[in-house]
């Protein structure tokens, strides 16, 4: 926990936190299609590789110039296939760029940027954390 009000204290040891640290703070707010019961009161969670996300901020979220899509455009939702704790980006399916030589490259979202719709639920471990008893 950063207990200086210093907002360049809090800078420096974000960028210097160790990786186990940074990767809790690739956070992501859930709003599920379809609402589940052992889910209330979730708020947030840690995204993983394999969680489908919607892009709800930026380019992509709406359509745009950079993008070449239509403006008013709907956002994109796809599953996350790479998340980078160290930038606190992730990687979504669909999210890409071409490239001058016609190649398609992935274009990293801030977590910050997007909703979680549908849980990865493969990890059984994961499952029984998320759905405890909160107090």
């Amino acid at each position: 926990m950063v207990k200086s009000s210093k907002p360049g204290k809090q800078r420096k040891a974000q960028a210097n936190a160790p990786m186990h640290v940074k990767r809790k703070r690739v956070r992501a707010r859930v709003l599920l299609d379809k609402p589940d019961a052992r889910l209330a009161g979730l708020r947030t969670v840690t995204i993983r590789v394999g969680d489908t996300v919607r892009v709800v901020r930026g380019d992509h979220a709406h359509g745009g110039k950079r993008v070449g899509g239509k403006r008013k455009a709907d956002p994109v939702t796809g599953k996350v296939i790479n998340v980078d704790s160290n930038s606190s980006r992730v990687f979504v399916e669909g999210v890409t760029s071409t490239k001058a030589d016609n190649r398609e490259e992935a274009v990293p979202v801030h977590s910050s940027n997007v909703v979680i719709v549908k849980l990865d639920e493969t990890d059984k471990l994961r499952m029984q954390q998320l759905t405890a008893e909160r107090s």
